[in-house]
């Protein structure tokens, strides 16, 4: 995805899709039972995932509006596809949760917080 003279790198986009995931999964399995029956721990895990989205993307420093959506994008699909593979072997509703949209819609959007003007 080139914009504005840049181009995407994908180790890193791929990369640190795979890493968001593996974080967000181990966390939410170490807290599985306080996550399960309680709304503000679901609440702090998403807004975790926003936090670790937003401190990455700061590494990859997107110039662009588009470059950050980029990002945020692969990331997204990156997290829906090991979901797919994984986390619904372990959670058959994984996609029917509103934690893990709204999880996935700040990782979308925290790159935009760090595009570089």
């Amino acid at each position: 995805m080139k914009k504005g003279g840049e181009n995407m790198n994908w180790t890193k986009a791929i990369g640190f899709g795979v890493l968001i995931w593996l974080i967000m999964f181990a966390v939410v399995s170490a807290i599985s039972d306080w996550y399960q029956g309680n709304i503000w721990v679901k609440v702090i895990v998403i807004l975790l995932a926003g936090v670790i989205a937003f401190f990455l993307a700061g590494n990859v420093k997107p110039g662009s509006t588009g470059l950050a959506l980029g990002y945020g994008l692969v990331w997204v699909v990156v997290g829906l596809v090991l979901d797919y593979l994984v986390t619904k072997q372990f959670n058959s509703e994984i996609f029917s949760l509103w934690s893990v949209w709204t999880s996935y819609a700040l990782i979308l959007v925290a790159p935009l917080l760090k595009v570089e003007k």
